[in-house]
């Protein structure tokens, strides 16, 4: 048999069901059952059909967003007919003042803020549950006692067995009963668990009304129970919360309700009430509303907490046009790298340290806050110019640049700063925070360890970002992109090695687009997946087509630029076995050219799919070498066939001992790896000079042909590969032919 039945509203079937469930494992033990509405209309008649069948009803849970009817309407109808029954409301946090009113209109017991927390929906409603269980003992508590006095006369010594029953009965609660006439509130009654509640022996509030009524209440709250019993006298019954202060100075939370007591003519004879002890579930919902506003690692406030402070900020700089106010944006530099080298619990640990760093550079009342990963904002209050702020990002600046240590390690850290002060133009705290944004973006570019203050310059870039990148996803469904080749030539012998393909974007307005105006957009948005692979098919498409065409072809190879994000997408390697598959391209054809930061920064990760790649036979290059992260430790790790020297290196070794000397020590290491070396951007003959003599096999640049299209390339392929295969045995030990080679290639560029 259900002692009872407990009625959940909620207009979505969903959250009924889940809370349904979680009800029925927080009340396995009892014995209510759980009743679901999907609507006001329908929680109604569920209350009066249990009614009509006398099934108590003490606790009804209702959603306050409902389309019928909001949730504290339907409260507020319900306590009208069903008074005694309990009313928890589920609402968001930001529905503060609805809860407010279904407390003062539907004596609303609880409100549990959704998403609800288990443990705080377990705590709510059991303590409900035993808050209802209590007050109907008590009214029937009452009622046998009101019999037992008027049967005094007939039956004495069962009101004295009455009597004692009950006492032991207020005895054994764990809360604490009391009773106090009407007028000036004097104790009549005390159970024992108050001496457990108070901190105080039973008889020392017997003894001074003062004491209970007032001196043990908290001095904020103390107006708020003299309310309570004046609103108790004139509704009947009331319940009111506050807190109470130990005599060893411990603050604690009371819930106490109580009801007005009336004799047979109607006649106010006293007050009863209850209290129960709610510290651990007061202390729960201020962890769990400090929770919301704070970051779990550092403490700090978070975002949420940020933008209200922001948004007051921006409030009072509309009223007052004296004050002024600024955001400071900081990323951190490199803090990828302090993660993936030391590992994230190091890294939690440091970003712990910089965040008291930041908050011992501002004043009290500025707010420093983490938005997540490696990124803080500061609110700098009350401001008197803009150079108040430039000289905060410069204390900022300052503090990390100082190591900080962590265990046996000493970490330098620096920062990327992006300032925007407050403006009239600014209507909502995200503008602010966007413009600091912005700010910090361009300190990052400008080399990193730097503030930038906002403008609207900046504004108007960010805009034309903005465009691009809708221009650039507009680009990738009507394919508006095409490919150009760069020859690769055999230094040695002056022959066609290969080619590189190099994207450009055909723009209806602006033309052809080089891929320094585009591709870290697209790497940015993601877009370079989708982008990478329509370059690597259609690469192998051209390339199995010119083998298709010319026989001396089949020995070309075609290097396509493979970007960190598609490295990171699980089913690349399957990819590439479907592009191979779809174009009949052999795999040692593919030349792959990755960035040293891509392999340094995804080791473990892509060390199985690059191995696998070399297993079917597709090359692998190191792209710009030597100008990126400092990759010598691993690059022994990695299968590579080729390792690319960048085109700065090439520039600048004529005459400067030192870039000769790198280009040496490239290509010393590439031969002791067993790899082939490839120079970037030779344009002189002095150039080619050197690098031959140092034995570099491969190169390309202006010298002998600019990127051209696949028309242009099949051109020069059938006059080349014509030339080469007329003259295979000059090749090898002529050099004025292997001269005329490259002056062939040359002579297609210039004409």
């Amino acid at each position: 048999m259900h002692k009872g039945a407990i009625i959940c509203v909620d207009d979505e079937r969903s959250v009924l069901l889940s809370l349904r469930d979680q009800l029925n494992r927080i009340l396995a033990d009892s014995n209510y059952s759980i009743e679901l509405a999907e609507s006001a209309e329908e929680a109604l008649e569920l209350l009066a059909e249990l009614n009509g069948e006398a099934i108590d009803v003490p606790l009804i849970i209702c959603d306050h967003l409902m389309p019928d009817i909001e949730g504290v309407d339907l409260l507020k109808h319900i306590h009208q007919i069903y008074p005694d029954t309990l009313k928890i409301l589920l609402t968001g946090l930001a529905d503060l003042d609805d809860v407010v009113r279904a407390v003062n209109e539907a004596n609303l017991y609880r409100y549990i803020p959704k998403p609800w927390d288990q443990a705080d929906l377990k705590l709510t409603v059991r303590e409900a549950l035993r808050s209802y269980e209590r007050d109907c003992l008590l009214e029937e508590q009452n009622r046998n006692l009101q019999r037992e006095i008027s049967e005094r006369r007939q039956a004495e010594i069962l009101l004295r067995e009455s009597e004692a029953r009950l006492e032991s009965i207020l005895n054994s609660l764990e809360d604490v009963i009391w009773s106090a006439t009407a007028d000036s509130l004097e104790l009549l009654y005390l159970n024992p668990a108050a001496a457990r509640v108070y901190g105080r022996p039973t008889s020392e509030f017997l003894a001074s009304t003062s004491l209970w009524q007032n001196d043990v209440v908290h001095p904020e709250d103390r107006g708020r129970r003299r309310n309570f019993f004046k609103a108790l006298l004139a509704e009947g019954h009331k319940g009111v919360e506050y807190r109470i202060l130990h005599p060893n100075g411990e603050v604690r939370w009371l819930s106490d309700r109580a009801r007005v007591i009336h004799d047979d003519y109607g006649n106010v004879i006293r007050i009863d009430g209850i209290i129960y002890d709610i510290t651990d579930r007061r202390r729960a919902e201020e962890k769990l509303a400090f929770d919301a506003l704070h970051d779990d690692l550092t403490g700090l406030p978070n975002r949420n907490f940020f933008m209200q402070r922001v948004e007051q900020s921006l409030q009072l700089s509309q009223t007052d046009s004296d004050y002024e106010f600024a955001v400071l944006f900081i990323d951190l530099d490199r803090f990828k790298l302090v993660n993936d080298s030391l590992g994230h619990a190091c890294g939690d640990q440091f970003l712990i340290s910089i965040a008291k760093k930041l908050s011992n550079c501002l004043r009290a009342s500025d707010t420093v806050a983490r938005l997540g990963g490696d990124e803080f904002t500061i609110l700098l209050d009350g401001i008197f110019s803009i150079a108040d702020a430039t000289r905060i990002g410069d204390r900022i600046l300052t503090a990390l640049e100082k190591p900080l240590q962590l265990g046996d390690r000493s970490l330098f850290s620096s920062a990327s700063i992006g300032i925007a002060v407050s403006a009239p133009h600014y209507n909502q705290a995200n503008e602010v925070l966007r413009d600091a944004d912005i700010a910090m973006y361009r300190a990052k570019s400008g080399g990193k360890g730097r503030y930038a203050i906002f403008d609207q310059d900046m504004h108007a870039e960010t805009l034309a970002l903005l465009q691009t990148e809708n221009d650039l996803r507009s680009a990738l469904e009507q394919k508006l992109f095409t490919l150009y080749y760069q020859p690769i030539v055999n230094l040695k012998t002056g022959a066609l090695a290969g080619f590189e393909s190099l994207v450009r974007w055909q723009h209806p307005q602006r033309g052809l687009v080089m891929p320094n105006d585009f591709i870290s957009i697209a790497e940015d948005t993601g877009l370079i997946v989708e982008l990478g692979e329509w370059v690597l098919r259609e690469s192998c498409h051209q390339l199995s087509y010119w083998q298709q065409q010319h026989e001396t072809a089949k020995d070309l190879i075609i290097s396509v630029n493979l970007a960190g994000h598609q490295l990171k997408e699980t089913n690349l390697a399957d990819l590439i076995d479907e592009i191979l598959d779809e174009t009949g391209l052999d795999g040692r054809n593919l030349k792959l050219e990755l960035t040293e930061s891509i392999l340094v920064e995804n080791i473990d990760a892509i060390i199985g799919t690059l191995t696998y790649l070399r297993g079917r036979n597709i090359q692998l290059s190191i792209d710009d070498f030597g100008t990126g992260y400092s990759s010598l430790s691993y690059l022994h790790r990695f299968p590579v066939s080729t390792l690319k020297i960048d085109r700065a290196f090439i520039d600048m070794m004529m005459g400067d001992t030192e870039n000769f000397e790198i280009v040496r020590t490239i290509r010393t290491l590439a031969h002791s790896l067993g790899m082939q070396v490839v120079a970037e951007g030779i344009e002189t003959d002095e150039q080619l000079s050197m690098l031959v003599s140092l034995g570099c096999e491969l190169g390309q640049g202006f010298y002998f042909s600019q990127p051209v299209t696949a028309y242009e390339a099949a051109s020069m392929l059938t006059r080349t590969m014509d030339w080469q295969h007329n003259h295979t045995e000059t090749i090898v030990v002529d050099q004025k032919e292997i001269m005329r080679q490259r002056n062939l290639l040359k002579d297609f560029t210039a004409s």
